[in-house]
C-alpha cells in the first residue's frame, strides 16, 4: 500500500481536486499566465486561505507591485493583508529594490526571505512575479542564475511555494528553465469566446502526485479565483456558443 503523500491544500476550490487534494508539502509551483489571467490573485488567496483554513503562516514576496498596492487590491476580496502581517501571520517582503541589483543584494533578498520564514515560521511562500527580476537581465546567463538562486532560495525554507511568472506567446511556447526547476507548472490562459472571456488552467506537471491532466475553466469574480473542476473546457465554452 502506497503512503499517502503529505500534502499542503490551496484551498482554492477546484484546484485542490486537480492536484489530488493539494500541492505534495515542500514542493516549488511555478504559475504561469499573461495579463489579467489572476496569478497574483491565486498567490494571494494561496496564502491567506492557508492562515485561515489551515493556521499556516505565509510569505508574499513582491517582485514588482508595492505593498500599499497589493494591499489596497486584494481589499476588494474582503482579504486584509496588513491584519494579517500585524498579527505575524504573514510578512510582506519588498523585493523590487533586489531585481535591478547585483549579486549582493540578491544574497540580502535571500537571506531576508530564509530569515523571515525562520521568524514567523512559514509554510508557505508566494513569489511574485519572476518576470520583474529577470526582465533586468537581458545576459542569458545572469538570467540563469538569478532563476536558480531564486528557486533555491524558496526551497531551502522548506516552505511549499509558489512563484508566478509571465507567460510567453502560446504559439511560439517553449520550455525554460524554470520550468525544469519548478515542481509543478500550471499555466493560466484567457481567451475571447462572442462576448464573453473564457479562462483556463491546465496542470502541465506536478512531481509526487497524479493530476488532472484535462484544462478546466476558472473564474475571478468578487470572492476570488476559483476552478470549475467538474467541467471540461469545450463543454463549458459550448453554452456560450449555444447562445448566439
Amino acid at each position: 500500500m502506497k503512503a499517502a503523500v503529505p500534502r499542503t491544500p490551496t484551498g482554492i476550490e477546484g484546484l485542490d481536486a486537480m492536484l489530488g487534494g493539494g500541492i505534495p508539502r515542500g514542493r516549488v509551483v511555478l504559475v504561469s499566465g499573461g495579463p489579467g489571467t489572476g496569478k497574483t490573485t491565486l498567490a494571494t488567496q494561496y496564502l491567506v486561505n492557508g492562515i485561515l483554513k489551515h493556521e499556516e503562516n505565509g510569505i508574499f514576496v513582491s517582485l514588482d507591485e508595492s505593498q500599499k498596492q497589493i494591499f489596497e487590491d486584494t481589499k476588494n476580496y474582503g482579504w486584509d493583508l496588513e491584519k494579517f502581517c500585524n498579527e505575524k501571520r504573514m510578512a510582506f517582503i519588498d523585493g523590487s529594490p533586489y531585481t535591478r541589483g547585483h549579486k549582493v543584494q540578491r544574497f540580502k533578498l535571500g537571506q531576508e526571505v530564509r530569515d523571515t520564514a525562520d521568524a514567523i515560521n512559514a509554510k508557505r511562500i508566494s513569489v511574485d512575479t519572476l518576470a520583474a527580476l529577470t526582465l533586468q537581465y537581458p545576459d542569458a546567463v545572469q538570467r540563469r542564475e538569478i532563476i536558480v538562486e531564486l528557486f533555491e532560495t524558496v526551497s531551502d525554507t522548506g516552505a511549499t511555494s509558489i512563484i508566478t511568472d509571465e507567460m510567453r506567446e502560446a504559439h511560439s511556447r517553449s520550455i525554460l528553465l524554470e520550468e525544469y526547476l519548478a515542481d509543478g507548472v500550471i499555466v493560466l490562459q484567457s481567451s475571447q469566446v462572442e462576448r464573453t472571456r473564457i479562462r483556463t488552467i491546465d496542470v502541465e506537471k506536478m512531481r509526487g502526485t497524479a493530476i488532472d491532466n484535462q484544462i478546466r475553466p476558472y473564474l475571478l469574480d468578487e470572492n476570488g479565483f476559483s476552478v470549475i473542476s467538474d467541467k471540461d473546457i469545450f463543454t463549458y465554452a459550448a453554452k456560450f456558443l449555444l447562445k448566439r
